[in-house]
C-alpha cells in the first residue's frame, strides 16, 4: 500500500467521517449481505486500508432484512460470489431490520422499491430517508435462480457501489 492517492485509492480521512451504511433486502441472506461484503472490500481498497480498519476511518457497513429470520447463513451462491470479489461472507448471519440499526445509519440503501415502502411504513421516523442502491431500479432477487442470476446481481451491486463509494470518499 502506498500513501500516494490514485484514481482508485484515496488516503483515509485524517478525521473519521462518521458514515454508517445499512443495506436492506428481504431475508438478509443474499443481496444485502453481498452488498455489505462487497462494500467493505471495495471501501477498504479505495482507502488503502484493511477491512478491519474501516471503523477507525469512520465507516461502518451493515445489512439487515425486512423479513429476515435471525441467524440464517448467507446463501452458498452469495458466499461464493463474495469470495470472487475478495470478500468474505462465510460468517454472515441474518438479522431483521430494527429501529436501532436505522437510528445509527447515515445511509439506508434498499434493494427494491418494495423494501423502501416497507421501511417507510414500518419505520417512518427511524433513521435517514432510505434510498434505492441502484438509483431508480430494483436489484432483482437471485434466490433460487441460476448462477447467471447471481452473477448479474453481484455485478449490478458492485457497479452501484463503485458510484456510491466514490461519492463517500471524495476528498
Amino acid at each position: 500500500m502506498t500513501d500516494e492517492p490514485t484514481a482508485d485509492r484515496v488516503p483515509p480521512p485524517s478525521e473519521p467521517v462518521g458514515r454508517s451504511v445499512l443495506f436492506v433486502c428481504t431475508g438478509n441472506t443474499c443481496r444485502s449481505p453481498l452488498a455489505e461484503a462487497l462494500c467493505r472490500r471495495m471501501l477498504a481498497d479505495r482507502l488503502g486500508v484493511r477491512e478491519s480498519e474501516l471503523s477507525a476511518c469512520g465507516y461502518t457497513v451493515r445489512s439487515a432484512g425486512i423479513a429476515a429470520f435471525p441467524g440464517d447463513a448467507a446463501s452458498p451462491e452469495a458466499v461464493d460470489l463474495a469470495a470472487q470479489f475478495g470478500a468474505d461472507l462465510s460468517t454472515h448471519r441474518s438479522r431483521p431490520v430494527n429501529p436501532e440499526l436505522l437510528a445509527t445509519a447515515t445511509d439506508v440503501l434498499a434493494m427494491t422499491a418494495g423494501h423502501l415502502a416497507v421501511l417507510r411504513m414500518r419505520f417512518p421516523t427511524d433513521g435517514p430517508e432510505p434510498q434505492l442502491l441502484a438509483g431508480p431500479h430494483d436489484v432483482p432477487d437471485p434466490i433460487g435462480g441460476t448462477r447467471d442470476d447471481y452473477e448479474h446481481c453481484a455485478a449490478l451491486i458492485a457497479a452501484h457501489l463503485h458510484q456510491r463509494i466514490a461519492e463517500w470518499t471524495r476528498t
